[in-house]
C-alpha cells in the first residue's frame, strides 16, 4: 500500500516487518511467492467476511443473498489499505498463474454460493426477467465496479452511494423486500 507493487521489495517488506532479508527469504523465497501468500490471506480474510454474514443472515435465502451482496461493500471491508491492496493485487493477478487460479478458486466458490441462494429464491418468482445467473452476474459485476470506481474516482461515487444503488439493484431483483433492502443499504452506510 505504501510503495506499490512494482517498487515494493524483500528488503522494503523485511524492513516494514522488522526482519532481516535472510529471515524473510527463509520463509518466502521471493516476492511473487510472498505475492501469493498474502492475496492467500486475504481472500481468506474476505472468504470469512462474508461467510459469517451469510450465517448470521438466518435461514431465509433471500436474507442470505442480501447479506451476501451487502458484505462484497461493507465499510469495514472497503477500507482504504484494502481498495489500494486489492486493486493492486488484482492488477498483478492477471500475469501471474498462481495468482489466476487462486482468485479462480475464491471467486468460484463465492459465485457458487450466491448462484445457490438464488437459484432457490428465483425459482418462485413470477417475473422471470431475472434468472440466477443474470442476477449473480450482475451483482458480481456492480460489486467489482464499485471496487475500483471507490479506489480510483472516490469523488464520483461514495461507499454510501454504492450501497443504495446496489439495495436499488438488489430490489430490482427482490421487488416485495425493496423497501427493507433500500433500509438496510441506508443502516449499512452509516457503520
Amino acid at each position: 500500500a505504501d510503495h506499490g507493487l512494482s517498487d515494493t521489495t524483500l528488503s522494503t517488506i523485511a524492513k516494514a516487518a522488522g526482519l532481516s532479508q535472510g529471515t524473510l527469504v527463509f520463509y518466502f523465497k521471493s516476492k511473487e511467492a510472498l505475492l501469493t501468500e498474502a492475496f492467500r490471506s486475504q481472500m481468506e480474510q474476505y472468504r470469512a467476511f462474508w461467510t459469517a454474514a451469510v450465517s448470521s443472515a438466518g435461514p431465509n435465502p433471500i436474507d442470505r443473498t442480501i447479506a451476501l451482496t451487502f458484505a462484497a461493500i461493507d465499510p469495514k471491508v472497503m477500507t482504504p489499505q484494502n481498495l489500494v491492496l486489492w486493486n493492486s493485487l488484482w492488477n498483478k493477478t492477471s500475469s501471474n498463474p498462481g495468482l489466476i487460479e487462486l482468485s479462480r478458486q475464491y471467486e468460484t466458490g463465492r459465485l457458487g454460493v450466491q448462484l445457490s441462494l438464488l437459484k432457490e429464491t428465483l425459482k418462485s418468482a413470477s417475473d422471470r426477467s431475472w434468472t440466477p445467473k443474470t442476477a449473480a452476474h450482475t451483482l458480481e459485476t456492480m460489486t467489482e465496479g464499485i471496487w475500483v470506481r471507490v479506489h480510483y474516482s472516490p469523488d464520483y461515487i461514495t461507499i454510501r452511494d454504492a450501497r443504495k444503488a446496489l439495495g436499488t439493484v438488489l430490489s430490482l431483483i427482490f421487488p416485495s423486500r425493496a423497501e427493507e433492502i433500500m433500509r438496510r443499504a441506508a443502516d449499512c452506510s452509516k457503520r
